[in-house]
């Protein structure tokens, strides 16, 4: 097993970003930070440690007199600090030094690093970190400016505006003539058309030509085509992914990602929806639509990521696990386990 060699960072990450995409938006009065203070010290919120360990095994190995020097690279994902999470007392331990970057159309930050020569046959990874997640039901948000927005109108690969999607806008635009009215709509029909499971393969991807034809899926599905829905009606949206944190226990396992999504009005600012969530609560139904809950950390927003520095591979489809290449190939063997603990 490959020893770590402790390379660590103990910080508080306070980096206040817009809500969504993490672009920032111009300069910010006093008086508005004074509002978001207040708005901080009055909304529900949940504090816990949270770990997130990998161990990247069976790397190939070449064997042979010649042996040719070898690289392997590794990306994963660091959550930040924004209107709805702090992020405090973060520690890295990786088998390398590690750097630091902000991918440009996110603002998604990544850490990075990569080994030479001969290659160990496993590489461990540990990151943990405090987190307070607090209640997202914003409602106004003037400070992000509408042209910002914009960019989330353009689909992902997967998440494409294919016919049928374009079918069920045409049908939300006709009977609901305001952008508001379309997003409770096309949330709507979202959780009556689709059924929340993990069976078979297909699912998972987040690909509005699944969640049309198969009509189930995980979170990823759901907001897919939510997201897609929206912005065939007009209306930008945007992923983000991160991991549920259990609202039943005060530590334990978690056993893999969550995702969710906003929408922008220009009225009212960027507006959270959980679709997924709603499905497998019905009496929260209304309350999803408009909030998050504090069960919950952002790690990333957006799909189609390249990454800093460039991946040789394709664009991830979304980034919440390390990505890893060896001389190049993608490389997906890997251990992973997440864990939370109540503050």
């Amino acid at each position: 097993m490959t020893r770590f060699r402790p390379i660590c960072i103990s910080f508080l990450l306070l980096l206040i970003a817009p809500v969504m995409s993490g672009c920032t938006g111009g300069g910010t009065a006093p008086i508005v930070n004074q509002q978001k203070q207040a708005l901080e010290d009055t909304r529900p919120k949940r504090s816990f440690e949270f770990v997130y360990s990998a161990k990247i095994n069976h790397l190939p190995q070449r064997t042979g007199v010649a042996l040719q020097p070898r690289e392997i690279r590794v990306w994963f994902p660091i959550p930040q600090s924004d209107d709805n999470q702090k992020i405090s007392f973060m520690e890295i331990k990786a088998p390398s030094a590690y750097t630091l970057h902000k991918e440009p159309v996110y603002n998604n930050e990544i850490a990075f690093f990569e080994l030479r020569g001969a290659l160990p046959q496993e590489i461990d990874l540990e990151m943990r970190f405090r987190a307070t997640r607090y209640e997202d039901r914003k409602e106004v948000d003037p400070e992000f400016p509408h042209e910002k927005a914009i960019q989330f109108l353009q689909p992902s690969r997967l998440g494409a505006i294919i016919p049928e999607v374009e079918d069920i806008a045409t049908r939300i635009r006709n009977t609901r003539r305001d952008s508001q009215s379309q997003m409770h709509e096309a949330y709507n029909y979202v959780l009556n058309n689709m059924e929340y499971k993990k069976e078979g393969t297909g699912w998972g991807r987040g690909d509005t030509r699944w969640a049309c034809s198969a009509r189930y899926g995980n979170c990823t599905d759901y907001h897919a085509l939510f997201i897609a829905l929206a912005q065939t009606l007009g209306t930008p949206a945007v992923f983000e992914i991160g991991f549920p944190i259990s609202q039943d226990k005060k530590e334990g396992i978690v056993s893999g990602y969550h995702c969710w999504a906003h929408f922008y009005l220009k009225e009212k600012g960027w507006v959270p929806i959980d679709a997924s969530e709603a499905y497998k609560n019905p009496s929260k139904r209304e309350y999803f639509f408009g909030a998050h809950d504090t069960n919950r950390v952002k790690f990333t927003t957006g799909r189609d990521i390249w990454l800093v520095p460039r991946q040789k591979g394709e664009p991830l489809n979304y980034f919440i696990y390390p990505y890893v290449e060896v001389d190049g190939i993608p490389h997906e063997e890997m251990e992973l386990e997440f864990s939370f603990k109540d503050l």
